[in-house]
């Protein structure tokens, strides 16, 4: 049955890395959706696979987020969803089709559709592979952005550079002695390229980290965002003439290539495989390099995956009949 705007599911536990890659898919392939915050199910993230048993929830809250009638498209990322993707699957008596963001590392064949990190590698039919995180990073929200802040980042002389800080992960935690190489690093480089400084962090970034950079504001050409007002991370790589990006978050990495802007990479820390991995296609790809404390200048095509595989996604959704007209994105840029 061919549907002339289906409805959309977008099902998240408020992770934002996660939240952001399925509301920018969303978005590129033109739907309307709803989003609905939920308490993944234990069972469902230890063994997704049981989700398609009778009984078991889609989530704990499941009966808050759904009512009788199922999406007939739903997109999810992350393991920890993967489960509440099969039960609603399971729900729908199979009507509702999903799309799954990241190697939920099970068979493929419990999703109409997965979306995988190059890096992961897997292969399968129904498996579109991608180079990166999906982003929103378009030139037209650059754009927007960047006048937004204007005001903020009249003062600063010479080059531009966005700082984009991440944190702790899982498998690593910051330490003292990179918090100072950190600290150092940049101080040493503003000073030596009379360049200035716009640093954001995120809700990894420790407060020992935070505070360190806020040393760096003695410098009136160094501005710090940690929190509270209105993120003007988007903005400064609208304005950004290069990036420097720490080597823990693929998404920020992702979305700082997604700009054609020189990316510098600051290893922040023993980076896993999977991200040692990532960033070594994208250095072959003359995307990123790593920081070396001089200022570098290079361009090339912005890496815009989520247009890319919007198109293909369409593509399927047309063969499938389950959309009537695929909405075209422009791809390499914003429409």
């Amino acid at each position: 049955m061919v549907i002339e705007q289906p409805s959309c599911w977008i099902l998240s536990d408020g992770t934002i890395g996660m939240e952001v890659q399925c509301i920018a898919l969303a978005e590129a392939l033109g739907f309307q959706y709803d989003k609905k915050h939920i308490k993944p199910y234990w069972l469902n993230r230890i063994f997704p696979r049981l989700a398609k048993l009778p009984g078991i929830p889609l989530a704990t809250n499941f009966k808050q987020v759904t009512p009788q009638s199922s999406p007939d498209i739903l997109i999810t990322c992350g393991r920890r969803h993967a489960g509440a993707s099969i039960a609603l699957k399971r729900l729908s008596k199979g009507t509702t089709y999903t799309i799954h963001i990241q190697d939920p590392k099970i068979n493929s064949k419990h999703f109409d559709l997965l979306i995988i990190p190059e890096h992961d590698k897997p292969r399968a039919p129904n498996i579109i592979l991608s180079n990166g995180s999906l982003t929103r990073i378009t030139q037209a929200i650059l754009d927007r952005e960047a006048q937004l802040i204007q005001q903020e980042v009249t003062s600063l002389i010479g080059k531009k550079i966005a700082v984009n800080i991440g944190g702790d992960t899982k498998d690593n935690k910051v330490d003292d002695e990179t918090i100072q190489k950190l600290i150092l690093s940049l101080n040493q480089f503003s000073a030596d390229y009379e360049c200035s400084l716009m640093i954001t962090t995120t809700n990894r970034t420790s407060e020992p980290l935070k505070k360190a950079l806020t040393s760096l504001t003695e410098n009136p050409n160094i501005i710090l965002w940690t929190g509270g007002s209105r993120n003007p991370y988007a903005g400064f790589l609208g304005v950004a003439d290069a990036i420097i990006v720490t080597s823990d978050s693929i998404n920020m990495i992702s979305e700082a290539c997604s700009t054609g802007k020189p990316v510098n990479i600051f290893p922040l820390g023993k980076n896993s495989k999977k991200r040692e991995k990532f960033i070594g296609s994208l250095e072959k790809m003359g995307l990123v390099k790593y920081f070396n404390g001089e200022y570098r200048s290079w361009g090339y095509e912005p890496l815009n995956e989520t247009a890319r595989i919007a198109n293909l996604i369409n593509v399927k959704l047309k063969e499938k009949e389950i959309i009537q007209n695929a909405v075209d994105t422009e791809l390499g840029r914003c429409p």
